[in-house]
């Protein structure tokens, strides 16, 4: 049993929503970027939150499969 094994998906959604909230802010307070960069880091700023509330279990993936037609 080695460490990999202790890794489930919620520390991997926290640590994806981390990496992309950290990127955002870092594009956003940027000086040198485009519009395009900004708009492109208020969508993945967006991403970032999703991806935190489902790490912390505010959202609820496993209710996404009822949604999609049968």
């Amino acid at each position: 049993m080695g460490v990999l094994d202790q890794i489930d998906s919620r520390i991997i959604f926290l640590a994806v929503g981390t990496l992309l909230l950290l990127g955002s802010f870092a594009t956003i307070n940027s000086r040198n970027a485009s519009k395009f960069d900004h708009d492109f880091a208020f969508i993945l700023l967006i991403v970032g939150m999703v991806s935190l509330g489902c790490g912390f279990g505010l959202i609820d993936l496993s209710k996404l499969k009822d949604m999609w037609p049968q």
